[in-house]
């Protein structure tokens, strides 16, 4: 019975002792909360003096009020957030990342601290976990444009097809939520880089539609917001790349814009004349130059335009003036020395041309591209043999050059070597196979030749008419292919297409008219032997002619 009354005196003794245990615990956890709250308290105060700090300009004291509050409180988000602020102010990103990387642990479902982190890690260039960062934002708060702009310009920078895809949806949707010129230009630039002629005109005008609003809206908030699209550098920037996509309205707004900001801003000047010349709006072209020049702009890219835009209208007689102004300014310009002989040998001066090259092959030996030109020359100067020379050294020094190798190709086709010439034309197939012109010679080479492929004939002619839609010597030559084939209705069909794009084609004209008789269209046939009747004393010049012009303008793409 003692025995057992001395167990249960011991564990009553252990349970009060417990007892007296938790209720000590229970003082100190209640004296640590209240520590707590007045560590919180302390910190918000500070908090609140370092943003007042910092809206009158005292960032030295803010840093010390926020620093004062983490001390009392070393999980207080708003102090971190704010040092994270000032410190990415200052440009020291390993400090604002030490900072938002606290905010972002200490508040896991916070958008914005997420946000912050995301783009301090971009500043870092540690962009895959800035969008880890931007995506979690973005599920805490799926309509925060911050994230989605930060997220879509990282997609943005990737630049893969599918990567441009995930920054538009993410620019569009930001689009959605806080319209914004910045967003809008982005949507345009996405849409070029895709190569979507058509969305990028669409997303134009939305991004046109900012810049007008902003432009009347003087000092307002429309205004500030589009300051950095509308500048003359991102308009240049965009006005050139909707010029090379071929919108040229769009592309002739940006760079008029450009140009009346700064008139002497060579460059926007120069591709507005571009822009004119694809519009075949020549005038335009000539006043924007010529308005340069009169503005006192005095650069070689200028008159080099300017040259390009009278030789254009036909005004050869102030076109080599113009270049030879570009070559005084620019002396060291190959290209300009290069321009300049060809110019001469189309104005019917191959002699002067000849000189004029040689001249700049003494600075450029080793120019692929001028000796090209110097066997130009020598070819309209009736110099074949030294051509052939000329074209063979440009070769050795650019083996791939497709202009050399169909020229060079062109001097065998000269001299009825008919099969060497399509041997070299194919090579210059294979050197550039994104351009029709080759495609075209070497089929009319190799049907100059007692036995063909006519199979890769056709094949070569149907290239060179998917390249160059309206590629009229191209759609003949296959005409006249599906005649030797007695393939009547589609050789109609070359033939008709070649009339709509040379209506002063004799040899069109005389084929139509004997395949017509073939379709038994015995009235279509005569009108069309008799405009072959017409025209044909006026076509015996043109032949070599078209042919010279052709290579001209392989020369022309490269150069």
């Amino acid at each position: 019975m003692k025995s057992a009354t001395r167990r249960t005196l011991a564990a009553f003794a252990l349970a009060a002792g417990l007892a007296a245990g938790a209720q000590c615990v229970s003082a100190a956890q209640a004296a640590q909360r209240v520590l707590q709250r007045r560590s919180t308290a302390t910190a918000a105060k500070l908090v609140g003096e370092g943003v007042a700090a910092v809206e009158r300009g005292d960032e030295a004291a803010a840093r010390e009020a926020f620093n004062r509050a983490l001390q009392a409180d070393p999980e207080n988000v708003d102090a971190h957030t704010y040092l994270g602020v000032l410190s990415d102010r200052a440009g020291d990103f390993k400090e604002a990342e030490k900072h938002f990387a606290a905010a972002a642990a200490y508040a896991p479902f916070s958008a914005s601290a997420r946000n912050n982190y995301g783009a301090v890690l971009v500043r870092l260039g540690r962009t895959q976990l800035a969008a880890a960062q931007f995506e979690a934002s973005l599920k805490l708060d799926r309509d925060q444009p911050n994230a989605l702009v930060n997220l879509a310009q990282i997609r943005f920078n990737a630049g893969g097809a599918e990567d441009l895809r995930a920054a538009r949806e993410l620019f569009a949707r930001a689009a959605r939520v806080a319209p914004d010129v910045e967003i809008a230009r982005a949507l345009v630039v996405i849409a070029l880089r895709l190569g979507e002629r058509e969305q990028a005109a669409a997303a134009y005008k939305d991004y046109a539609s900012f810049v007008s609003a902003a432009t009347g809206a003087g000092a307002s908030a429309a205004a500030d917001a589009a300051t950095s699209a509308a500048a003359p550098s991102s308009r240049a920037e965009l006005g050139a790349a909707l010029l090379e996509a071929g919108l040229f309205e769009e592309a002739a707004r940006e760079l008029d814009a450009v140009v009346a900001a700064e008139p002497s801003n060579v460059d926007a000047v120069v591709a507005l004349s571009r822009v004119h010349l694809k519009r075949r709006d020549i005038p335009a072209a000539g006043r924007a130059l010529e308005g340069a020049v009169a503005r006192g702009v005095d650069d070689a890219k200028v008159y080099a335009a300017l040259a390009d835009v009278y030789a254009a209208g036909g005004y050869v007689e102030n076109a080599i003036p113009a270049m030879r102004l570009a070559i005084a300014r620019d002396p060291k310009n190959e290209s300009y020395r290069l321009r300049y002989g060809l110019m001469l040998n189309d104005t019917k001066a191959p002699g002067a041309a000849v000189i004029r090259v040689r001249e700049a092959l003494q600075e450029f030996p080793d120019s692929s591209p001028l000796w090209l030109a110097l066997g130009i020359a020598q070819q309209g100067d009736g110099k074949s043999e030294d051509a052939r020379k000329s074209f063979e050294r440009s070769l050795e020094l650019d083996p791939r050059s497709v202009p050399a190798l169909a020229y060079l190709g062109s001097t065998y086709g000269e001299r009825g070597q008919y099969a060497e010439a399509a041997a070299l034309y194919e090579r210059a197939i294979a050197a550039g196979s994104n351009f029709a012109v080759p495609y075209y010679l070497a089929a009319d080479a190799m049907l100059k030749q007692p036995a063909f492929d006519a199979a890769r004939v056709e094949s070569h002619l149907r290239r060179a008419v998917e390249l160059e839609q309206d590629f009229a010597p191209a759609h003949l030559a296959l005409g006249k292919l599906y005649v030797r084939q007695e393939r009547w209705d589609e050789a109609a069909a070359e033939f008709e297409r070649v009339t709509k794009l040379d209506p002063r084609s004799a040899d069109a004209r005389y084929q139509l008219g004997r395949v017509y008789v073939r379709l038994r269209r015995t009235a279509d046939a005569q009108r069309q032997l008799d405009a072959f009747k017409q025209l044909s004393e006026a076509q015996k010049e043109k032949r070599e002619t078209d042919r010279r012009d052709l290579l001209r303008r392989l020369a022309h793409v490269n150069f």
